[in-house]
């Protein structure tokens, strides 16, 4: 398990590049290009997949990868979609709480159908991590209101949060012998897709068109890893440990990285946040 837990720790840096290529792509030209930064993004994570599908031999064209890779692509186009609009309609600090509170869903249905042990430390310490992302985002600055369209809007993060954790796990629990790469592949190259259909004429790039691509291709680098990485652990690391150890720590880092690299300033807040995650992250690992 040590090996598994260095392995989740090394692409923690990932998750924050990923992160910050996405925040950056997004500062473009007032959001405006943020369906044609996910759409080459998601081609270019396909593309990376594709000499890993040659050199795998485990079958590649079997249901169960075809199934699950269209599955994960939907929830991956949805939550990239649908977290646009929750910004605008809610806050950035409500629709992160929803995301990384999509950690739980894997790990309750981990100890229900896959026998993995779910104890009152780890449950709390889950909750402090999440708890400890609310308090490290800053939403001072947003006075908007919320509403059902808001709420209604966070629930779908949520669920394709934790959604995609989920196809992870039972691919690799049901089935291991059908090829991760092929998998990665379909559900990338289905994202895709998805995300064509939101471009519209009108959203051709005409400013920081050079900084568009160069986020897309290192958070499709980053994703790609990830995603990879992530789905072969999900049969051999239990759910309440793969998951919040690398979402939890991951957005932790992000939110701190924001700091020093936004010229952020660490309020009494965010120093309890801190404190917080760290601590609710030794729960769950208990």
């Amino acid at each position: 398990m040590i090996k598994e837990i260095l392995i989740i720790l090394a692409c923690v840096p990932l998750y924050v590049i990923n992160s910050f290529c996405d925040k950056w792509a997004s500062s473009v030209n007032e959001n405006k290009h943020n369906f044609i930064y996910n759409c080459i993004k998601f081609l270019i994570c396909s593309a990376c997949m594709l000499p890993f599908i040659f050199i795998d031999k485990s079958p590649k064209f079997l249901w169960g990868a075809i199934v699950c890779g269209i599955s994960c692509g939907i929830m991956y186009a949805i939550s990239k979609t649908v977290i646009l609009k929750g910004y605008e309609k809610t806050s950035i600090a409500f629709m992160t709480l929803c995301h990384s509170a999509g950690m739980i869903l894997p790990c309750i249905l981990g100890h229900f159908f896959w026998g993995e042990k779910l104890s009152i430390f780890a449950i709390f310490g889950i909750f402090l991590a999440i708890t400890s992302i609310v308090l490290l985002k800053d939403s001072k600055s947003e006075k908007k209101k919320f509403d059902l369209l808001g709420f209604t809007l966070g629930i779908i993060i949520f669920l394709t949060s934790g959604g995609v954790m989920i196809v992870q796990k039972i691919m690799n629990v049901y089935f291991a012998e059908q090829s991760i790469s092929a998998y990665n592949f379909y559900s990338f190259l289905i994202a895709f897709f998805i995300m064509c259909f939101f471009i519209r004429p009108k959203h051709k790039i005409e400013i920081g068109k050079k900084r568009i691509f160069l986020c897309a291709t290192g958070s499709a680098l980053a994703l790609s890893i990830i995603s990879f990485v992530m789905t072969s652990l999900a049969g051999k690391v239990p759910s309440v440990i793969l998951f919040p150890l690398f979402n939890g720590l991951g957005i932790i880092f992000v939110c701190v990285g924001s700091i020093f690299v936004y010229k952020e300033k660490m309020t009494l807040k965010k120093y309890i946040g801190l404190a917080i995650g760290v601590i609710g992250l030794c729960l769950v690992n208990f």
